[in-house]
């Protein structure tokens, strides 16, 4: 059995609230541990706590529960009790993925001068919301807010809300909202010599694309 050390967030990072869970500075050490507590789900559709940019990351994911894949189980042998089809859980196809250039330079956290950041999920609203002030290369400052949820109400309903504000002078500004099929990079296996029977990378494509349109410039 493989031993983990848990990991302690640094309190002045994350500082105590008794209804929102709040993240006062990007770190990308902690990634794998608060993409997991920044999730947002309703027990049908879940989307884990990646930001809107898409990298860095730990691990991608949405899911929709009892959305899975089958395939057969082979053994030496042939025995009365033996499993002989196994399920793997799949990610359905990612929207959260909304990619920002203003001055054709991209948003890209690591790298980024941002003079304030808060990532906060409310429990009572049930809203992750993201607010960054970043000032690009070219010195123009720009104020980013995003808001994500699940619904409640209607479970198969995700929304998301993405705005950009000029702070000083002028700058074009693109937005690209992306949908991804996760499963054409690659799922995790997990570290090496680690087994874990829930990860399987299979054999083919699970989503097929049939169809897709441009309309005008979207």
């Amino acid at each position: 059995m493989q031993r983990r050390e848990p990991v302690q967030l640094p309190r002045h990072d994350y500082p105590e609230d008794p209804w929102r869970l709040i993240e006062r500075r990007f770190t990308e050490h902690h990634l794998a541990q608060t993409e997991t507590l920044f999730s947002v789900a309703n027990g049908h559709l879940g989307l884990r706590g990646n930001h809107e940019e898409g990298r860095p990351s730990h691990e991608h994911g949405t899911l929709i529960a009892g959305f899975h894949e089958t395939w057969p189980i082979a053994h030496a042998e042939q025995a009365f009790g033996l499993a002989r089809t196994g399920q793997t859980i799949v990610d359905v196809p990612d929207a959260k993925m909304i990619k920002l250039y203003v001055d054709d330079e991209p948003l890209f956290l690591p790298t980024a001068y941002t003079s304030s950041y808060e990532r906060v999920l409310d429990f009572r609203s049930g809203t992750l919301d993201r607010r960054v002030v970043w000032e690009t290369p070219s010195g123009k400052r720009v104020e980013v807010r995003s808001r994500r949820l699940v619904s409640l109400r209607y479970r198969h309903l995700a929304a998301f809300q993405f705005e950009v504000r000029m702070l000083n002078g002028n700058a074009p500004v693109v937005i690209s909202s992306q949908l991804v099929n996760r499963q054409d990079i690659g799922a995790p296996q997990g570290q090496p010599g680690e087994f874990d029977p829930r990860v399987r990378q299979l054999d083919g494509r699970v989503l097929e694309n049939v169809l897709h349109r441009a309309d005008e410039q979207r």
